[in-house]
């Protein structure tokens, strides 16, 4: 039986003991990037030139993110992989990375394609929804059917989620395409439900965190830069984003890696 504590505890051991080549990866992979973008949206103008560095930017902020995640995976997975090792893993499995991401992306936006058909076809104007206005000439039957399609929806994916948890994971060590999907569902046999715990908690800190930290160093930049210091608001924001979801990646990667091993353990037994 997998213990979800004694995977913590491994966790935090791990972060502690490559603490250095994991930093070093996510700033170089996960801050850097996203701060550059932020730094280049800010300059005005709508040339085909700047749209196309603006998109090329965006891409690199993608591949980076990425291939900070398998890198840091390997280093988790294995206390020989050094920083040159990691980023050679990095290079090596972004494309079957990448490419199994999309298969499950593609997957998750087909299943929520009918209950958006169904708010569409019920006239539900989700923008109106968000500033609590009012709706007019809406299907009820139809919006009911789609809300109650998602209300079931929801569990499920979050359960489909939870049993993709080590899929990084795989990827990166057992050079696996997309076999790795169905592996992933192998090894997280009878921990699914723990998995839902642990997903719905990462997501709940996170937003937290990253809400506080976001408004907090918004506010401090606005009041420090003045009514003209947008661009310096902005970038402050996009650091401070930056800087939250690369610490939570690290979290998430090493946690991946050391479910990964212990299943493995568990249901590989040499």
């Amino acid at each position: 039986m997998i213990s979800i504590g004694e995977i913590w505890d491994r966790t935090m051991r791990v972060i502690a003991g490559r603490l250095g080549i994991l930093l070093t990866l996510a700033f170089l992979l996960m801050i850097v990037p996203p701060v550059v973008q932020a730094a280049l949206e800010t300059v005005e103008g709508t040339s085909f030139g700047l749209r196309s560095a603006q998109l090329a930017v965006s891409l690199i902020v993608f591949l980076a993110a990425s291939m900070a995640m398998i890198a840091m995976t390997a280093v988790a997975s294995d206390p020989a992989v050094d920083r040159e090792a990691a980023l050679a893993a990095g290079r090596a499995r972004l494309g079957p990375f990448i490419g199994v991401s999309l298969v499950v992306g593609l997957a998750f936006g087909l299943a929520v394609l009918p209950g958006a058909v169904l708010l569409g076809m019920a006239r539900f104007d989700l923008a109106q929804a968000r500033l609590a206005g009012s709706q007019e000439g809406v299907n009820l039957v139809l919006l009911g059917f789609g809300l109650l399609y998602f209300l079931v929806l929801l569990p499920v994916m979050l359960w489909v989620a939870a049993r993709l948890v080590p899929l990084g994971a795989v990827i990166v060590n057992e050079r696996r395409g997309v076999g790795a999907i169905r592996r992933s569902f192998v090894l997280t046999r009878g921990t699914g439900m723990k998995l839902m715990g642990v997903l719905i908690l990462y997501v709940v800190v996170f937003l937290v965190v990253l809400t506080a930290a976001t408004s907090v160093i918004g506010i401090v930049a606005r009041l420090l830069a003045g009514s003209n210091g947008a661009t310096v608001v902005a970038l402050a924001v996009a650091l401070a984003t930056a800087l939250v979801t690369a610490a939570f990646s690290v979290l998430q990667a090493v946690f991946a890696a050391q479910f990964y091993l212990a299943a493995q353990e568990a249901h590989d037994p040499a």
